[in-house]
């Protein structure tokens, strides 16, 4: 008899590395080590190629812990009105149930893959998409201000873990998510696709229900994650790093701003010495980006005029 396949819906966001490609180019073997000079240039290339995505995944754990991680701390990003529905969720036989929303993550050679359930036992699926919606924004931040740029795409698809206690998830919401992040990103930023944007727009078309704490806890997540989003020159959703909402849950964020404007500066000038016609568009759209969110609480760098 066969084993049945376990399927379910989920949420999961892509996240690559860009420049990896450049970074890696004409290597082969290790080479003779034992040669000073050539260690050197070895080193030189493992720092430039490996180093930069273990920065950027130690970054961001760091932060997932401090923040996300602790369902506790959700609390705090919530009205006091809505507080109030939290503290009696809380309170509620089912709360160690609903409470199992944790994000996972998969390795995917110079990427990365984050990923929850949102299978029905999961009593409060939306929390889980909003830690993926925080934790792909971050990093995209995190990654230009230490100078290794990213893009990622999240969607809402079904997929199965076939093999219990590992992180191994398979399905159309790999290819998906990686589809939104390879060939509709094209620079870095997270791109949210259609069907997550449907998931959280249903729960708010839901006739309110006092009475069902649950439900109107699933409800607030949903305005959460849509309240970190925006939509970009083209037309498409992308988590809004740089957004009120997002910089006043999580105020450690400003203080990457102008390192990160500086580092698209660069990266403008750089391109434009080379021609780069289509990294010169690209760079020019996540400039106007930073500009249009610049705010005194950043301590901007940019040119009031």
């Amino acid at each position: 008899m066969k084993k049945e396949i376990p399927i379910s819906n989920y949420c999961a966001s892509f996240i690559d590395l860009l420049g990896q490609k450049n970074a890696l180019k004409g290597q082969g073997l290790i080479p003779d080590i034992r040669n000073v000079h050539i260690k050197k240039e070895f080193d030189q290339v493992v720092q430039n190629s490996i180093m930069p995505i273990k920065r950027l995944h130690d970054g961001v754990e760091k932060f997932q812990k401090g923040i996300i991680s602790g369902k506790s701390s959700l609390r705090n990003i919530l009205s006091s009105e809505n507080q109030v529905i939290y503290d009696e969720v809380v309170k509620l036989p089912l709360y160690e149930e609903m409470a199992k929303t944790a994000t996972q993550h998969q390795r995917w050679s110079d990427g990365i893959v984050y990923f929850t359930s949102l299978n029905e036992t999961i009593k409060c699926p939306v929390s889980g998409v909003y830690d993926i919606f925080v934790i792909s924004g971050y990093f995209c931040l995190l990654g230009l201000f230490q100078k290794q740029p990213i893009r990622g795409g999240i969607e809402i698809s079904w997929g199965t873990e076939l093999h219990d206690n590992v992180s191994e998830l398979y399905g159309p919401i790999i290819a998906n998510s990686y589809e939104l992040e390879n060939e509709i990103a094209q620079y870095p930023r997270i791109v949210i696709g259609q069907r997550a944007i449907n998931y959280l727009n249903d729960y708010l078309l839901i006739p309110d229900n006092a009475d069902d704490k649950i439900l109107e806890y699933n409800k607030i997540m949903a305005k959460k994650c849509l309240n970190i989003t925006t939509v970009d020159q083209d037309g498409l959703y992308i988590v809004d790093y740089l957004g009120k909402s997002f910089t006043e849950t999580y105020p450690e964020t400003k203080q990457l701003f102008n390192a990160s404007y500086s580092y698209i500066l660069q990266q403008l000038e750089y391109y434009k010495t080379t021609n780069n016609i289509k990294l010169i568009f690209r760079y020019n759209r996540l400039k106007e980006y930073f500009k249009e969110n610049s705010r005194s609480d950043f301590a901007s760098i940019l040119n009031p005029s």
